[in-house]
């Protein structure tokens, strides 16, 4: 633990190992604000230093931060944080290189950006509360988040103090009150919103797979989605059964409808998904276990998965 000084007394912010840390800002100056000296006291302490910003946002620091945004990895987490949970497997795949390499990694990341839409922000939560357990007892870094507190939903910015364990400002770093430790088993247990419109609902079993394919692909063509949408939710589809079958008690169900700006897919079987990591970080070449769902998670817009001992849902959705 390390000492700060706040509101005139003595606070413990922990220090070592996975440091979590969000930083709210209101406008461009506060961003660089927080985030130049954030990085270049990264750069002066050797470490690697990663930046996964929406593009507008990376460009900012480029040019604040001169020549020294050359010794910065930049990636843009529209691209690679489209699907929210994509985004621990590319942390888990850099503090390994470092790791490795005899170095510390300092990264940034801004998961919740402006612009995004209100269910994307539900998995960026999610994502945010599954960081701490991913990382939690591993190797020691930092992994600062910004928050734009003037032009992201107040529900949004609210919870970013219940899933980081530090709120840093520019003068200062201290523990946030509200952090759930455990929030993560509460959120990936809860049941997802259930669909206001029609559903097309059926079962499947061990001889239905490809059966259920053709189901989601003539769907899928049916609301007008592209060849490479259809391919990529007949891939997905065949993996979802093939794990309940598999692992969810040898079938489940399939439900399909339509949201305002989406088409959605669910696979639901009475299996339950011990890890709620499962799927978002790479499963070793030795182990069979995971690919499935990494695989959909990687093809897919967006995924909600959500698991209890009553059952699995995984909810896959594709833009319109």
């Amino acid at each position: 633990m390390g000492s700060v000084r706040a509101h005139g007394r003595t606070v413990e912010v922990p220090v070592g190992g996975f440091e979590h840390e969000v930083l709210f800002y209101r406008d461009d100056e506060g961003f660089l604000a927080g985030l130049v000296p954030f990085i270049r006291e990264g750069l002066e302490r050797d470490e690697d230093v990663v930046v996964a910003e929406p593009r507008p946002r990376t460009e900012l620091l480029r040019d604040a931060l001169g020549g020294d945004a050359g010794a910065v990895t930049f990636l843009d987490m529209a691209e690679i944080g489209a699907n929210p949970a994509r985004i621990i497997g590319v942390w888990a795949a850099a503090l390994d290189k470092q790791t490795a390499a005899g170095r510390q990694l300092r990264g940034v990341g801004e998961p919740a950006f402006h612009g995004r839409r209100d269910l994307e922000f539900v998995e960026c939560q999610l994502h945010e509360q599954l960081l701490n357990h991913a990382f939690d007892g591993g190797p020691a870094w930092r992994l600062l988040c910004p928050y734009d507190e003037v032009r992201l939903p107040r529900a949004v910015v609210r919870a970013a103090l219940r899933t980081h364990p530090i709120r840093t400002t520019v003068t200062e770093r201290l523990p946030s009150a509200d952090y759930a430790r455990h929030g993560h088993v509460e959120a990936f247990a809860a049941p997802l919103p259930k669909p206001t419109d029609a559903v097309l609902r059926g079962s499947y079993g061990p001889r239905d797979i490809p059966a259920t394919r053709r189901t989601v692909a003539q769907y899928a063509r049916r609301v007008g989605l592209s060849d490479e949408q259809v391919e990529a939710l007949e891939l997905a589809a065949s993996e979802l059964a093939t794990n309940s079958i598999r692992h969810g008690g040898g079938g489940g169900t399939l439900a399909m409808w339509l949201e305002r700006d989406a088409m959605v897919v669910e696979f639901t079987d009475s299996g339950h998904l011990a890890d709620p990591l499962t799927g978002r970080i790479s499963p070793p070449l030795e182990s069979p276990a995971g690919r499935g769902l990494y695989l959909v998670h990687q093809l897919c817009d967006l995924v909600q998965v959500r698991s209890s001992p009553q059952g699995t849902t995984v909810r896959v959705l594709t833009w319109l």
